[in-house]
């Protein structure tokens, strides 16, 4: 591939990345922050978009049925993650509900995406305790019996129909629980012809032991604000001191029956795979991951137990396995946490042949419904092919000089290529650079000092990991010193022995046995690096070899 080419494609790299981008992971989701609620109350409706998305853009209109917009805001927010600047667009309202009964909030479109809708629960207008009191503070918690390590909602509920100010909550604490702070809710009520502004503190609680749990009385301490402002600001009243009543909760032990090691009490549980290559149609040398998602609405990330390793549950000599670093994590819904651990791990086969990983099964504890279930994964077939090598046949030959319509492109050009209009732009690209290399004549083939500095870089690290045997890492360099010798991407030693001469394939050959199946010492492959310096590149032009202009002394 000339240089001009190659300049044009790494520019519309960066155009196409950018726009995959906003394509690839767009999505458009509503949230709220309470699925029941009672006439006279508000709830708070997020709409959440990615940087494509204009939610303050959005349709608004089929709320209206059910539904009164008290107020609204949109804000933009940017973070890094893992070298990857990430811009989501959000838009926030008030709602109050128009009607009792379970009510939605429906679908919301924009830009060919919708939201999913969302069923709320309204009940009738709440009974505010008689009397002329202005200010009620409670505690409650959402389930009076529950199993040990089960998820319970603790509320501190704090209503007042006066303004207050300093007001401080009590440092609680509950003994044979732990505790998890969740986020704060406030909203309006509407009760008769008086308003009450409603402040929710709420705790996720998991009993450690069972028997009887106390929560202990939590104190609230704030000042009246008075009507009017003196000269100094506010005018305060009288100090309110009160105090919640103590809750006694029941908790379950975990049943007899149970099967599993690790006991999981949860409201829903999910297990999920993936593979970065499919495990069915893998060639000697390929590397494929399988990550394994384990969800649970109700517990905490640290809750989950560790997944079933592939290697922990087979004994087979061909496969080999390298685990990544897990990844455990927890969000908040709207009823509470939910954990999730992921975890990772490389599967290479060091010969052909065809095996079965066995099903992964992890017992749990449906709270909600009280019942024993499993979370399963069936079996996988992994089927291997031998690496195949090459006869006699010449490698394949690139020229400079003018680009053909079945040049090999990279690997992200044919993944970009999934949508159409993509497709249109790559074709029109390489039309202009095929038009512009007709008129400017062949472009000099010699690659530039930084692409020979990079080959001889590539060297080295296939050189050092032959000296300590790293059995990835050196299969990586391979690859790499091929990507940058050929200037196209290969993703096995076997697909680099297609295109190679017939001393490298051979070279490739053995040290894909060695590698994968027969521990040979690496000092048998010392060879490989002259194979390696002498191998013809399928940039070389028509006129001769390339070879010294790559490897310069």
């Amino acid at each position: 591939m000339n240089r001009s080419v190659g300049k044009t494609l790494a520019l519309l790299a960066t155009i196409m990345a950018s726009l995959w981008a906003s394509v690839a992971f767009a999505e458009l989701s509503a949230t709220v922050d309470r699925r029941e609620i009672a006439m006279g109350e508000t709830l708070r409706l997020t709409l959440l978009g990615d940087a494509g998305e204009q939610p303050a853009e959005i349709d608004l209109s089929p709320l209206s049925r059910d539904w009164e917009i008290l107020s609204r805001s949109s804000a933009t927010n940017a973070r890094y993650i893992n070298g990857q600047n990430q811009v989501t667009r959000s838009l926030e309202m008030e709602l109050a509900p128009l009607r009792e009964g379970t009510l939605s909030i429906p679908s919301l479109s924009h830009s060919g995406r919708s939201t999913t809708p969302v069923a709320i629960r309204v009940n009738p207008e709440p009974i505010v305790a008689p009397g002329d009191a202005l200010v009620l503070f409670e505690a409650s918690v959402d389930e009076a019996s529950v199993y040990v390590q089960a998820e319970t909602i603790l509320t501190v509920t704090l209503q007042q129909a006066i303004n207050l100010d300093g007001g401080e909550i009590s440092v609680f604490d509950i003994p044979g629980a732990t505790i998890e702070d969740l986020e704060r809710r406030s909203f309006q009520r509407r009760v008769g012809n008086r308003t009450w502004l409603v402040t929710e503190l709420r705790y996720a609680v998991y009993p450690q032991k069972s028997g009887t749990l106390t929560i202990p009385a939590i104190g609230f301490t704030a000042r009246e604000v008075q009507p009017g402002r003196s000269l100094l600001g506010a005018r305060l009243g009288r100090r309110l001191r009160m105090a919640s009543s103590p809750i006694e909760l029941q908790v379950k032990s975990v049943p007899d029956d149970f099967p599993g090691e690790v006991w999981l009490p949860a409201r829903e549980l999910n297990l999920t795979e993936k593979w970065s290559l499919d495990p069915e149609s893998l060639e000697v040398g390929d590397s494929t991951t399988r990550t394994l998602t384990l969800i649970a609405r109700g517990l905490q990330g640290s809750q989950l137990p560790p997944l079933s390793s592939i290697q922990g549950t087979m004994n087979i000599p061909e496969l080999r396995f390298y685990p990544d670093q897990e990844s455990i994590e927890q969000s908040e819904l709207a009823d509470g946490l939910q954990g999730q651990r992921i975890q990772s791990e490389a599967l290479v086969a060091r010969s052909g042949g065809n095996w079965t990983l066995p099903e992964i099964r992890i017992p749990w504890w449906n709270t909600e419904t009280d019942t024993l279930q499993f979370a399963v994964l069936p079996a996988r077939s992994v089927s291997v092919s031998a690496l195949s090598i090459p006869g006699t046949e010449a490698p394949a030959v690139v020229t400079d000089s003018a680009p053909s319509s079945t040049a090999v492109l990279p690997v992200w050009i044919w993944i970009l290529s999934g949508s159409g209009w993509l497709i249109a732009l790559v074709l029109a690209v390489l039309l202009w650079t095929r038009h512009r290399a007709g008129h400017t004549g062949p472009s000099n083939s010699v690659p530039s000092e930084t692409a020979a500095a990079d080959l001889r870089q590539a060297l080295v690290a296939v050189r050092r990991n032959l000296e300590t045997g790293e059995v990835a890492a050196l299969r990586r360099a391979v690859l790499d010193w091929a990507s940058l010798h050929h200037d196209r991407h290969f993703g096995s030693l076997s697909a680099l022995a297609r295109v190679s001469s017939d001393e490298l394939a051979r070279q490739l050959q053995s040290l894909d046995r060695s590698l994968y199946g027969v521990d040979e010492a690496a000092g048998s492959y010392q060879g490989l690096i002259e194979t390696l310096r002498n191998e013809p590149s399928l940039r070389t032009s028509d006129s001769g070899s390339s070879t010294l202009a790559l490897y310069p002394t």
